[in-house]
Parts: structure tokens; C-alpha cells; sequence
């Protein structure tokens, strides 16, 4: 099956998290949600469903990297994360981006 753009979703992959119905939910609370719907014999589960197969399919198509720092390196990484509210992880996805971005623009002239 196709994917459209209806069937997109933010996903937080720190805390392996769908925002779905203007909420962020786990694999467990969705897979909850699914089970009530059908027990209530309410068959609309369509979003729900497309949500948990796209959380569960980003997740699996994920790469980790292990990166070594020096100790003041990896001190500057936990406080700016501490800082911004963020977990590690997610300030050097972002650090990676920018310099990516970087690198691709420099190319470009």
C-alpha cells in the first residue's frame, strides 16, 4: 500500500512516541485505544492503525552510531541537552543535521 501524506506522522524517537489526534502516544497506549475501539464495536481505527504501523516501522528502520568524546566534550554535550530540555540523543540528531546541511550548502557554492 501506498503511502500518502495523510498517513505521516511525527514520531519522537527518544521516547518512541507518535503524535497522533493532537497527542503524543506509545505503542501501548495506541495498541489500548485500537482494542477499545473494537470492543466497542467502533471499526473506525483507520488513523490509529496507520499510526502504530508508521511508529512501529521508523523505529525498526533506525541506525544507531556509537560516537567516542572526550570527557569535556561529553560534559558540553549533557549540558547543552540539560539546557535545551533535550535528551542527548536529540541534540547530536540535530548537530549531525546542521552539519550536514552545512556541508551540502558549502558544495552548492
Amino acid at each position: 500500500m501506498a503511502e500518502t501524506e495523510k498517513d505521516k506522522f511525527e514520531v519522537d524517537l527518544d521516547n518512541e512516541r507518535v503524535f497522533v489526534d493532537n497527542r503524543w502516544l506509545d505503542r501501548g497506549e495506541l495498541a489500548k485505544m485500537l482494542t477499545e475501539r473494537l470492543a466497542s464495536m467502533d471499526y473506525n481505527v483507520g488513523r490509529l492503525s496507520s499510526a502504530i504501523e508508521f511508529l512501529d516501522s521508523t523505529l525498526k528502520s533506525l541506525q544507531s552510531f556509537t560516537v567516542r568524546l572526550t570527557p569535556d566534550v561529553a560534559a558540553q554535550l549533557r549540558d547543552t541537552a540539560s539546557r535545551s530540555n533535550l535528551p542527548v540523543g536529540a541534540v547530536v540528531r540535530e548537530a549531525v543535521i546542521s552539519y550536514l546541511v552545512g556541508a551540502a550548502l558549502s558544495k552548492l557554492g
